[in-house]
Parts: C-alpha cells; structure tokens; sequence
C-alpha cells in the first residue's frame, strides 16, 4: 500500500526536461540508437555538457556522472521498442519523446524511490515494532521533503538516495540476524556493496556516505552472531559487489576518456571556462571558506528563507516553509544516540548529516552552487534524507504536539513545488511566499516549457510538462483533485492496515479478530478524519478563488473584432471574445486577405512587479498597455519582439492590433512574470469590455 501510494503520486507529475535531464536523455539516445557515449548529434537542448578533445576531434559528453543513465538504458531500450509501434502508424515526434521521457523517469527514479521507502519503512517497525508512526515517519520524508519532487525529476539525488537507503536496509537486516539463508546472506551483502559502489557511479559526492556505510557494514558484520569464516565470507562478498559497482564508473571513464579516474567536472577547472568561478575555488569548487562564510552558508542551507530546507516563517496570518518537519530530526538523533541498541545507526546517521553539511557549505562560494542552481531548498542533501527517517521517528513520537502541523505545512509545500515547478531557476527571497504559493492559489501548474529533441512544442496549451489531471484538460482549479481523492483512499487504507497490524502485534490472547477489526476501524477515524480535512484544505483555496474571480467577470479573454480590411476600418466582419491570443493560421484564415483584428479589453494584474511582453505575428501587429505602445512588430514579417512595462495591481486596458496582406498568419501574445518562464497570456488575467461598444 505504501509503494503504491508513493509510486501512483510521482506519476501523476510529468516535469518534462531542462538542462539536467535533457543532457542524459541525450546520453541514452545516443547509447541505444547509436550505440555510442558522445553526445555530437544531440546535446543543443543542454547546457550541461562539456567538449573532450580526443586528437584533432572534439567529443561531446554531459558533465554528470552516469549511473541514472546506463541504469536507464534498459527500461529507456524497452519503452523504445514498444513506442516504435504507436510512431509508426502515426504517433507524432514530439508526443512520441514526451511519453518516452515520462514512463523512463516513472519507470526508474520513482520506481526506485517508492521501493525505498519500503525499506526504511521495514527498517523503522523491526526497531520500533510501530506500524502506524513508522508510516507517518517514512511519508514525512517521502512527501514532506525535496525527495517528493526529485522523485519525479529524472535527476541522480533521489535515485543515489534510494540506492543507499536499500543497501543500508539489507545490512539492517544482516545485523539483525533476519537473513538465516546462507546464499541470502551472501546475496544480501553483496547486493548491498553493489547499490553502494553504483551510488557513487550515480553522484559522486554519495562517497562521503560510502565511506561511513562501510564502516557501518564492517561493524554490523563484526558484532553478527555469525561463524568467523562466514563473516570474511560476507565481507568479501560485500567488497565484491563495491568493487562491481564502481567498476561500471572506471570503464565509462575509460571508455569515453581513456582514463579510469576522471570527473567532468574537471573540465571547467581551467580559466575562462564555463562555472571556473566556481571550480578554480580548492579542487573542483571544494574548499575550506572559512568560519564566517561557512557560517553564513550553513545559515543559507538551514533557516534562511532562499533556500533554507529547515526554514519556516510566519507573516500575517500564512506560514512559509520548506521542509521544517526535519526540525524533528535532531531531538530523534540525540535519543538514537541514547539508546544504547540504536546508537551506531543514531551514530551513522550523525555522521552522515556533518560530512554532507560540511560538502554543501565548502561547495562553491554562493547560494547558487549551495543550492544546486536550482532555488528550492539545497538539492545536494537529497541523498542524506532517507536516512533522517530514522530520527525523525523517534523526534515526532517525542514532541508528537508538532509533529502533526509541521508535517502537514511541509507536505504541503512540497506538493506545490511538485506540482508547480520544482526547479525553481530564480533566487525569490521567499520562494514559498513569493512563488509556490501565488501560483497555488492561481492554479498555475506545470509550468515548464523548456524543448525536447524535435525543438519547442507543448503537450499542453501552456507548457510540455504536466500532471494528468492537467493533460485530461480539467479547469486550473480542479487538476489537483484526482490526486487528492487518491491520497484519501490509499492513504485511508495506509492508516486502517496500520493501526489493524499494531493491533495484532498488541492483542491479548483471548482477544477475537472481530474486536481487533473493530479497534482497528476505531482508532482510524481520527487520523482518517484530519487527513480528510488537510486534502479538502488543499483542494478549495483555488476553487474558491476561481470562483470569486469569475463572479466579479463573467467571462474571460478579450473582445475580438475582426475587419474584411488591413487597417481595421469599416464594419467588422465579426465580434466575438477571443479566451487568449495565440492563433495559428498557416492552413486556414478567419477572413480571406487581406484582414486586420483588433482585441480590446483589460489585463488583470494581482500585484506590482516589471512585466515582459512577447509578441510574435505574421505579418504585423502593436500591442498598447494603458494606452501606450509596448511592443510593435509592424514593420517586420514574423520577428518576434518583446517590451517590459511597470504595472501596478489593478485592472489595465489593452489593445492588441494585428493585420495580414497574403497568405497564411499567426500572431501570438506572451508574457515574462518574474522568475516565471515565457507563457502565452492566459486567458483568467484578460477582461473582455463589461458593455459590448
């Protein structure tokens, strides 16, 4: 129940690519169509490659490391296979990429991620023998960190995370004496030293985290109640399947570099190249900054409300956030540590969280390279999250009163970065304040429009990413309602089996299962109950502020008149309100050439800010904003222009004017909102005239 709920919500979200993603997508089909590591013939969509010169010739490569894309090649291979079928009786190029990208990143990061969570899950109940906290502890981080929306993101951090938190799941085990199998404890250590070789392989810095779970293998190994000869056996076998799994690393390296020890990342070490900032600072951008700059950026990565993963604020009557249930973590480590049966874990897990701090803050000299360029907490510390899970157990069960509120505000967060656009690519000075949460209540979701192989095309009006309820067309307000029904029904049936499997483990010996049941469905109403009020809290917002909106406008766009002429005179041909300008009309023309169409109406604006307009037409058009000219592209065929203007919050008259002399046309209205990507001007910011003139 726990794999499906995680493993159906990631795949509700399609992010579609930016340069991180695409730069591997380009890696996969080069390794499957053409059988090769370089990357010549696709790396345009990506600015994260970098050139190796092999003789006279340069190559192509991304500047990652490439565990998520030869792990991806076999799923990538397959969906590859089975889509040709659909391309070639019709299925176009762009939609054939897109639906590519989405079940490659659903069928390996989130597949993987939802397993994980599996197993920190089985590792919670065996040392808390809690079924019901051990779930809200596991969903915390799952849904209530930077592991939700990374799990929907063909990005190495969550993939690294889930491949650690399985291996450290399997030498649980083995240390507990769960695994009486020999061949499956052979296959347990080794399998567990293969996941930790190949995380390394996936993201380098996971090394740091190799290296203290080793020390935690040897340990584990050490104290097993275990034959000395089986214990060598299984440490060799560990060190076996380490030994395979970074082999993969070494032979790419090889392969694409001729050497066995090289970092793409050393290629812009050298001055002038690209991010030499940041790399020429120590080796490759790691360095000592000293303590008050380690300080600040400590600061920067924790509370501070940029990029903050712990920070929480309140102003006025609305909390802020990022992922503050964490908070719960340190007082949960103090107990692990306490505890004398859970000390090494509480001990591993201490250690974790200083190494990776200590990276994040040496990384680089900015919130840029702290955050991972992308302004939404610090997505380095991705891998280290899984294991919070621990602690943060025991933490909630401490101080119960908070774990409730700040698991409920960080889930919630993370659902609008999920749902909105988690790489965030501007630094906000509050990104949940002044992005995730304007957009929430605009119903503004997947909003990226970045381009796939075949160049620029949406699957939606709006943008190429997506979430179903989005690609089923449902109105803005309503497309997070599928998911929220779900999270009711499968997080329900989480709540019922949990509270049914604690009330067995605790039953007395007369005790029926008839009374069990009816404990079990008892103790669940609460819990049920509260979850159905922290979705209906999700759902409504929107809804009611569409509402309200569409009460004060009855109708939305702007007034079309459209003239038998090309300078708007004379009768109009017809009159109509237009939702949003965006036409094209290569194939077929409102009205035979020459034309002209005038839009007029008003832009609703929610809040102060700069405001860039795009306009593109073939052959001319003007667009006047409070009776002033921000863009004119008259005097040019098809060139696409753009004017900033300063508009205060309010209702702004505009005017679009747009003519054609022969043959097809097009013309279409953007707009920049800061921090925001391009979109065509929607067509809930545009008021027609309240009296037809």
């Amino acid at each position: 129940m726990l794999f499906l709920l995680l493993w159906a919500t990631y795949a509700y979200f399609y992010q579609s690519t930016y340069h991180n993603e695409a730069a591997r997508f380009d890696q996969l089909r080069a390794l499957v169509q053409d059988h090769t590591l370089e990357i010549n013939k696709y790396w345009w969509n990506s600015a994260d490659i970098i050139h190796y010169s092999k003789g006279d010739s340069d190559h192509i490569y991304p500047n990652k490391a490439p565990g998520l894309t030869l792990l991806a090649t076999i799923p990538f291979g397959i969906l590859l296979l089975g889509l040709s079928v659909f391309q070639a009786v019709g299925l176009p190029e762009w939609i054939y990429w897109h639906v590519l990208t989405y079940l490659t990143t659903i069928f390996t990061v989130s597949l993987l991620s939802a397993l994980a969570a599996v197993a920190i899950y089985r590792v919670l109940k065996r040392i808390a023998a809690d079924s019901y906290f051990s779930i809200w502890a596991v969903l915390a981080i799952w849904l209530g960190t930077l592991a939700f929306p990374f799990s929907t993101l063909f990005f190495s951090h969550q993939l690294a995370a889930s491949l650690l938190a399985i291996a450290f799941y399997l030498f649980f085990k083995l240390g507990r004496g769960e695994v009486t199998s020999v061949p499956r404890q052979f296959a347990s250590a080794c399998g567990a030293g293969l996941l930790m070789g190949f995380s390394v392989a996936t993201e380098y810095p996971t090394a740091l985290l190799v290296a203290l779970l080793s020390i935690y293998a040897v340990w584990v190994t050490y104290r097993c109640n275990l034959p000395r000869e089986r214990k060598g056996t299984l440490l060799g076998m560990w060190m076996l399947g380490g030994l395979l799994g970074g082999a993969v690393l070494i032979l790419y390296n090889i392969s694409a570099f001729g050497k066995p020890f090289y970092i793409p990342y050393e290629a812009y070490s050298t001055p002038g190249s690209y991010f030499s900032s940041t790399y020429a600072h120590g080796w490759l951008g790691l360095h000592w900054p000293g303590l008050r700059e380690f300080l600040y950026a400590l600061a920067s990565i924790t509370i501070l409300p940029k990029i903050g993963m712990l920070y929480i604020g309140v102003q006025g009557w609305r909390v802020y956030a990022c992922n503050p249930v964490l908070w719960l973590s340190l007082p949960g480590l103090a107990v692990m540590i306490w505890k004398r049966k859970l000390r090494a874990e509480g001990l591993l897990i201490a250690l974790m969280a200083v190494s990776y701090i200590l990276f994040i803050t040496s990384y680089g000299t900015s919130i840029y390279d702290w955050s991972g360029a992308s302004y939404l907490g610090s997505r380095h510390v991705i891998p280290l999250l899984p294991f919070l899970a621990l602690p943060l157990y025991f933490g909630a069960r401490l101080l119960r009163f908070a774990f409730y509120p700040l698991l409920a505000v960080s889930v919630f967060y993370m659902l609008l970065a999920t749902a909105i656009e988690p790489r965030a690519p501007f630094p906000y000075e509050n990104p949940a304040r002044d992005f995730l949460l304007p957009d929430y209540l605009r119903a503004r979701w997947a909003q990226n429009t970045s381009s796939l192989f075949d160049g620029q095309r949406n699957l939606t009006k709006d943008s190429t990413a997506f979430n179903l309820g989005k690609l089923a067309r449902f109105p803005g307000p309503y497309q997070l309602t599928p998911l929220m029904l779900w999270w009711l029904i499968a997080g329900g049936a989480v709540i019922f089996a949990t509270k049914w499997d604690d009330s067995i483990r605790q039953q007395q010996p007369l005790t029926g299962n008839n009374i069990m049941r009816k404990g079990a469905v008892s103790s669940s109403k609460i819990p049920v109950f509260l979850l159905f009020l922290f979705i209906t809290g999700i759902i409504l917002p929107p809804i009611v502020r569409y509402a309200v909106v569409s009460s004060r406008h009855r109708s939305h766009g702007l007034l079309a008149k459209y003239y038998r002429t090309a300078d708007w005179s004379g009768p109009p041909a017809d009159v109509e309100v237009d939702p949003e300008i965006n036409f094209d009309w290569s194939k077929s023309l409102p009205l035979p050439p020459p034309f002209s169409v005038e839009w007029t109406g008003s832009i609703a604006i929610d809040q102060q800010d700069n405001y860039a307009f795009g306009l593109i037409a073939d052959d001319g058009a003007l667009l006047e904003i409070d009776h002033r000219v921000v863009v004119d592209v008259t005097h040019a065929l098809l060139q696409k222009r753009t004017g900033m203007i300063k508009l205060s919050s309010g209702l702004h008259p505009i005017r679009v004017r747009y003519f054609n002399l022969l043959f097809g046309g097009s013309v279409r209205l953007s707009w920049i909102v800061t921090g925001r990507p391009e979109q065509i001007v929607p067509a809930e910011v545009l008021i027609p005239p309240t009296v037809d003139p």
